[in-house]
């Protein structure tokens, strides 16, 4: 009944709030609410915390990248990664759908705590994938009037993300794309309709998280008009506030408002959002703490884009120091993980990050997995793997 409660509250108040208005009521994502609802979920979690040292506190954080191929040297990786640095969570780049679950299985035999396996799938799994089903691309399906679905292709995506062993989707894509000369989001994005990309994302989203998959709308605060591909420099907006509610914001507000639970954040020069020149939103706090938890009082997992990337990666100074203290969860794709694990104990030790920030962060994350059913590891049945991809 309490749940129902919820669900309806969310239901009543979307309507009634108008493009650029600010965000007066938080909505807590409705994985997180259903999570604190059950009693075992906080005994888990402070049992976990009691027995992790600070380091491994830290380790839960990033998300480390692996390729999904089977040599000595990514065996290594692997467990450097997941042993030595107990890291939270795994992303694999491209490539082949057996080797990705076989390594998949390995990891979370070595770790010490069930992993967080995420996925880059904006379209399914054949973004990434060789041999898996292929979807059009978000822009095609901008097109849809029908936003059930899109819900079902959403409900879909899940499915054949949890037969994999992945828990975290990233997507959708909520850039609103009218820069035609965009050379990064392009059919990436539902469209150019700041009010149909928002309904899109949010049947996406919530297929993907009906089916026990967590959602992370991207790239905030918004990617869809540049002409710079932030995996190579950093664009700039160059936007008034006003402009950005109506625009680039809008879909993020009401992923927001409909309870979704994550957000990555994008790597972004917006002036009228930092006034430091050069600094990416990645590593702004006033985009991340100040925007993006205060104002639009956003309180699910907030997710870097990838911190290999170089419109972040000029910054070369402890980058996930600069990420964990602009207001960031998890560290997505860190390059060197030895030193900015180090850089952040050290920034601990000398008080410029406090030990309760990080047990914050590290039991947020930590519900967080216990929602997505990661109290006990979870396996992917390899025999007849790719049959049940295919939904017959």
């Amino acid at each position: 009944m309490r749940l129902l409660t919820y669900i309806l509250a969310i239901l009543l108040f979307l309507p009634v709030k108008a493009r650029g208005e600010a965000i007066d009521t938080p909505v807590e994502p409705l994985l997180l609410y259903k999570a604190k609802q059950d009693v075992r979920c906080q005994q888990w979690v402070d049992s976990i915390m009691n027995k992790l040292t600070l380091k491994e506190k830290v380790g839960q954080l990033f998300i480390y990248t692996i390729a999904p191929v089977d040599t000595k040297r990514n065996q290594i990786l692997l467990k450097d990664a997941v042993d030595t640095y107990k890291v939270g969570g795994l992303l694999f780049s491209g490539g082949k759908m057996q080797t990705q679950a076989e390594l998949t299985n390995r990891a979370q035999r070595m770790a010490k705590l069930p992993l967080m396996i995420t996925f880059d799938g904006e379209w399914g799994l054949a973004m990434r994938l060789r041999g898996t089903p292929v979807f059009p691309r978000n822009m095609v399906l901008g097109c849809i009037q029908d936003n059930k679905l899109i819900y079902e292709y959403g409900r879909e995506m899940a499915r054949q993300c949890v037969q994999l062993g992945v828990q975290v989707n990233f997507a959708p894509v909520a850039d609103v794309n009218i820069n035609p000369k965009n050379p990064v989001i392009n059919t990436r994005s539902f469209g150019e309709s700041p009010a149909n990309v928002a309904d899109k994302v949010i049947a996406y989203a919530r297929g993907l998280e009906d089916g026990g998959v967590l959602s992370v709308s991207k790239h905030f605060p918004g990617h869809g008009d540049t002409d710079v591909d932030s995996h190579h420099s950093l664009p700039k907006l160059t936007f008034s506030r006003a402009r950005l509610d109506s625009v680039e914001l809008y879909p993020f507000k009401k992923a927001i408002q409909a309870g979704l639970s994550g957000m990555m954040v994008g790597h972004l020069e917006v002036p009228v959002l930092e006034s430091k020149r050069g600094v990416p939103s990645s590593l702004s706090r006033s985009v991340v703490h100040d925007l993006l938890t205060q104002e639009m009082k956003f309180q699910g997992l907030v997710f870097t884009d990838a911190l290999a990337m170089k419109g972040v990666s000029a910054n070369n100074t402890s980058i996930c120091l600069q990420a964990l203290k602009a207001g960031h969860d998890l560290l997505l794709v860190p390059r060197r993980i030895k030193e900015e694990v180090d850089a952040i104990l050290d920034a601990v030790k000398n008080g410029e990050l406090t030990e309760a920030e990080i047990e914050a962060k590290c039991r947020k994350v930590l519900t967080y997995k216990y929602a997505l059913g990661l109290s006990k590891k979870p396996f992917v049945r390899l025999s007849g793997l790719s049959l049940s991809l295919i939904h017959i």
